[in-house]
């Protein structure tokens, strides 16, 4: 894996009132990028940072080479760090109300500033974030040079959080560590950086005195500035990227990137730059660098997650729920659909047989108390259909010997001694076993009787009834 490290100019004094990201065209800012390539794994330590192989220039992001990924350093004199509280709300919402948490930090307006909040670090409070203020023209002047990187991911961080965090244990068989405190020297003077916290950090500007050299402030205790150079500058940022690859890290997902970085990428010179040299892979068998997903603005390398981080499962478990939630939705509809086809056959069976009645099974009907329900207009369509056939001597299957032939079936699936009466009313019979006889569920009863054709309706205390015609108009 290829690491690219830029180092992004200071935002010229001279600039600091501009109010669009072309202002700075005529400075020559955008000449001014510092690079550094990383080929494979750069162990840490002065000996091996000078003998190992990395390539290193100054110019455009244009001119720079490609990379896997590239981690681009922004001076934390150009950003504001400060620790707030800021209250629990989705990122639409939090967007709204940073401006007017941050006022009180400041000294003039906010609309000229991109104020962003910093990922929560585990195992701290969620209400304690951190906030990055940034000038609003600078900061799109500079996503508009990042796009030029022939990256497929991109990264950009304060420099400060590639130094040593300052309390931490220093291992001293390293021959070179990431020091607490750097310098450059800018125009005459000293532009120092120190980190003081797991995403705090800051930059002031002293007077160089070449006399007296690099005179710290006393309460920075016996710590030494170190000036920048990529002999200990890029192991360190190597272990940033190293160190942040699990979502369980302070910094896993930290990026002053806009959401919107790349979002055409199509229009910008990335896109361009990259169609071309996919088709020159065609030919040089290079397709493999190009089929890596773009990242955008996550900007990490997640080629080094462990199969156990929840990251790299975070994507999968989303289209699981999805998949779970649509069969979920699909199941319920598929029974509400069942439920009304159902209740739909039921009025369609009753209407054709209420439409069939005679005059003397309608007043029957009404006689009887019970109502135009669903039952009774079967069971009065069953019985005037029954009284027709046998007007005309028609076998039906209410008579006593279909009805007694298939109680008969009915026994042998209980025994020949379970029965203790019997009562055939001329349109089922009614039927009561023996106490003590069968040693089964009136729900063991009905399921049997279905897997016979029959139909069985419990009347209570060991009697139940078997209907004609299996079952079409009994008790459900």
């Amino acid at each position: 894996m290829s690491l690219l490290i830029v180092r992004a100019p200071l935002k010229p004094l001279n600039g600091s009132t501009a109010s669009s990201a072309s202002d700075w065209q005529d400075l020559a800012c955008a000449e001014r990028f510092e690079w550094c390539l990383l080929e494979g794994t750069l162990i840490e330590g002065s000996a091996a940072g000078v003998n190992a192989a990395y390539q290193t220039g100054v110019g455009t992001t244009e001119s720079m080479p490609y990379a896997d990924q590239a981690l681009v350093l922004m001076p934390t004199l150009d950003v504001r760090l400060i620790e707030a509280k800021v209250p629990l709300a989705n990122a639409k919402k939090l967007q709204q109300i940073l401006p007017n948490l941050v006022e009180e930090y400041l000294l003039g307006g906010v609309e000229a500033l991109s104020v962003q909040a910093f990922p929560p670090v585990p195992g701290k409070p969620a209400l304690q974030r951190t906030l990055a203020l940034i000038d609003r023209a600078w900061l799109a002047w500079l996503t508009k040079q990042c796009e030029n990187l022939l990256c497929p991911r991109v990264r950009l961080i304060p420099d400060c959080l590639v130094l040593q965090l300052t309390g931490t244990e220093i291992d001293l068989a390293k021959q070179s560590i990431a020091p607490t405190t750097s310098f450059i020297r800018e125009e005459g003077s000293l532009i120092l950086t120190r980190r003081t916290g797991e995403q705090l950090g800051v930059a002031w500007v002293e007077r160089e005195n070449l006399e007296q050299g690099i005179a710290l402030p006393s309460s920075l205790g016996k710590d030494q500035a170190v000036e920048i150079s990529w002999d200990w500058l890029a192991p360190s940022a190597q272990a940033f990227i190293r160190e942040n690859v699990s979502s369980k890290s302070a910094n896993f997902a930290l990026n002053l990137l806009p959401r919107t970085f790349r979002k055409q990428l199509g229009k910008s010179a990335f896109g361009s730059s990259l169609s071309s040299l996919s088709q020159l892979s065609k030919t040089a068998g290079l397709s493999g660098i190009f089929g890596r997903q773009q990242a955008g603005q996550a900007g990490v390398d997640s080629s080094g997650m462990s199969w156990s981080d929840p990251a790299v499962w975070q994507r999968s478990r989303q289209w699981l729920g999805f998949a779970l939630a649509t069969v979920i939705i699909g199941f319920v509809l598929h029974l509400s659909w069942l439920a009304v086809d159902n209740w739909r056959w039921g009025k369609r069976i009753e209407l054709l047989a209420a439409q069939s009645l005679n005059s003397a099974s309608v007043s029957a009907l009404n006689q009887s108390g019970s109502g135009a329900t669903y039952q009774a207009v079967l069971t009065a369509f069953i019985k005037q259909v029954t009284q027709d056939q046998r007007r005309q001597g028609v076998v039906t299957d209410a008579d006593f010997s279909s009805m007694s032939a298939k109680l008969q079936q009915l026994k042998a699936g209980f025994g020949a001694e379970v029965l203790q009466s019997i009562d055939y009313d001329g349109y089922g019979i009614d039927f009561q076993f023996k106490p003590g006889a069968l040693q089964k569920t009136p729900e063991q009863v009905m399921q049997q009787a279905r897997t016979l054709g029959l139909m069985v309706s419990p009347l209570g205390a060991n009697r139940y009834r078997l209907e004609p015609y299996s079952g079409l108009g009994g008790s459900q």
